[in-house]
């Protein structure tokens, strides 16, 4: 039913991927960033693939070292899941995101749907061709290594806003680790007010033309006077500029959605963040 993709298929993968352009950019980016070689950066993925007899791909499954679960299964397949089961035996998985039903099939046919979540819920998706994007003329920067102490306290702050820690304690650990790699990274941008910085976005994922993106935050005490709107269309005028066409993004919240909808982004679908509260073993389905 299923199979291991191995490296050499990575043209062939991004093809059929790119096919499904907007609810494929963390398989998309894994893929061209990481490839089919195993790696030990936390997003380096294991690709799985279901095909026709004749070859053709039907469906990718992505799983990487966090133990976060991606995939792109346009039409239902009978019997992918407990497939991608027994291939998953063992490992433990922390969560799941990707279009909305077909996160909530994998859920059910992993045997996961009535786990613990700290997060399960759907979120809107949208899309921006960057040709409509208006230059918000903000001044913006890379992360250096001097902020590393601002940002950990920044996605903590980001991490409990949006639910994707399941507590003070472990959003502050989540927080160390995230704010650790960016700071070594070209991923972030910050918001600069007279020299300070006041709010951040960044790209979760790039794939050709195209980027996907979050960890768009303000802190608390600085927001409703338009900076999360500022930082993102930068940051969007930036990567244009690199010869970005289209940006895909997420809105966590119905205040987020609105910032979006101002720059421009248009509903595309809908998009499920999945995450447990603790990671499980995948178990063989009887």
């Amino acid at each position: 039913m299923i199979r291991q993709a191995q490296p050499g298929e990575e043209a062939r993968m991004e093809a059929f991927l790119a096919q499904h352009p907007n609810s494929s950019m963390f398989l998309r980016g894994n893929l061209e960033t990481h490839g089919l070689v195993p790696g030990d950066h936390p997003h380096s993925s294991t690709f799985w693939m279901a095909e026709t007899e004749r070859g053709e791909i039907r469906a990718v499954v992505g799983c990487n070292n966090d133990g976060f679960l991606m995939a792109q299964v346009p039409e239902p397949l009978p019997g992918l899941w407990p497939a991608v089961a027994g291939a998953l035996a063992g490992r433990r998985i922390a969560g799941m995101t990707g279009e909305d039903g077909q996160v909530q099939a994998a859920m059910e046919g992993l045997g996961l749907a009535d786990a613990g979540f700290t997060l399960n819920h759907a979120e809107p998706l949208y899309r921006l061709d960057l040709a409509r994007l208006t230059d918000p003329e903000a001044e913006i920067r890379p992360s250096r290594p001097e902020d590393e102490d601002m940002l950990r306290r920044w996605f903590a702050e980001h991490f409990l806003d949006t639910q994707f820690s399941r507590s003070k304690n472990q959003a502050v650990a989540d927080a160390r680790r995230r704010a650790a790699r960016v700071v070594t990274e070209d991923n972030l941008r910050l918001l600069v007010e007279d020299g300070a910085p006041v709010g951040m976005a960044g790209v979760n994922a790039r794939a050709g033309d195209m980027v996907q993106l979050g960890s768009v935050h303000v802190p608390r005490d600085l927001r409703r006077v338009g900076r999360g709107r500022r930082v993102t269309a930068a940051l969007l005028a930036e990567e244009r500029a690199r010869g970005v066409a289209t940006a895909v993004l997420f809105a966590n919240n119905p205040e987020a959605a609105r910032v979006y909808e101002a720059i421009g982004f248009e509903r595309v679908g809908s998009y499920r963040i999945a995450l447990l509260e603790r990671p499980q073993p995948v178990r063989v389905m009887a």
